[in-house]
């Protein structure tokens, strides 16, 4: 099996690992945009799950740096890596979870969607604002400004980490730190989000049959899981929505256990549900 490949649109596909069990495809989307799929390694790292294991790195994202590679095409991108595969699962996080609900051409490859951390509209921004200018912290203002000025990977990778008290729970905020000096930053793609899809956001389709797994952390000040939770359209009998305590935006660096369970409990789901793949918009 090749370990590595590439759509027409630049996605780039990593293998990560196969057990015989079941002929389920997991597909892991990382949020930012920007910060990359290295960004989920310690979740895919703690879960045990059937089937095969992939990371999906948008066009410009991440550490795909390829020639030419323009994050515009994230929409074709994601069609795309989709579709080589059978019995998709889509396992989403933050803004990735809303590319997905953003892109209805997506609904007839998958065979469930785990959403984690996300958002249904763009309305996550005014609660972040909120919790932002009641919380601030000292060092964002002027890194803020810093990147502002002088958009790059390692200005946003300063400020992201200057940021970390909004992405973790107090007792992890030092693993979070290191997590985020490790990750492959790419500012473009994070530009491009802020200028064209953060502000409009809004999921132009529901799953109506296939399991969905929704779940946010507690303290999660981003995309707190009220956002879906509060929703009726998200409201129904294949959705799970599903809240990890004591944990925030990265639920599995606060609370791996729970983690591990919530993703046993979806695994048990999957046989039963027969799917079609009309919309609920």
């Amino acid at each position: 099996m090749k370990n590595i490949f590439w759509t027409a649109s630049k996605a780039r596909l990593t293998f990560i690992r196969k057990n015989n069990l079941e002929n389920y495809t997991w597909l892991f989307l990382p949020g930012g945009p920007g910060l990359g799929s290295e960004s989920l390694k310690e979740l895919v790292d703690m879960i045990d799950l059937p089937g095969s294991l992939w990371y999906i790195d948008l066009p410009g994202d991440g550490s795909n740096h390829l020639e030419n590679a323009d994050f515009s095409d994230w929409q074709a991108a994601l069609i795309e890596a989709v579709q080589p595969f059978e019995n998709v699962i889509l396992v989403a996080h933050s803004s990735g979870g809303m590319f997905a609900l953003a892109t209805p051409a997506i609904e007839k490859n998958l065979t469930g969607l785990i959403l984690m951390d996300s958002a249904p509209d763009a309305g996550w921004q005014k609660f972040f604002t909120a919790h932002v200018e009641k919380n601030p912290l000292p060092d964002v203002p002027k890194l803020q400004a810093l990147y502002q000025q002088n958009p790059s990977n390692d200005t946003l990778k300063m400020l992201t980490i200057a940021c970390a008290p909004y992405f973790s729970i107090p007792n992890n905020l030092l693993k979070m730190k290191n997590i985020f000096k490790q990750l492959p930053f790419n500012y473009k793609s994070h530009l491009w989000a802020e200028k064209n899809f953060d502000a409009t956001y809004k999921a132009k389709w529901i799953p109506q049959k296939i399991p969905v797994l929704i779940f946010s952390g507690d303290q999660d000040p981003i995309t707190p899981l009220k956002l879906f939770s509060e929703s009726k359209k998200f409201k129904r009998p294949n959705i799970s929505i599903q809240e990890i305590k004591n944990a925030s935006h990265f639920p599995w660096i606060d609370h791996p256990e729970q983690i591990k369970r919530v993703f046993k409990e979806y695994v048990e789901r999957l046989k039963p549900i027969t799917y079609s793949n009309s919309s609920g918009l």
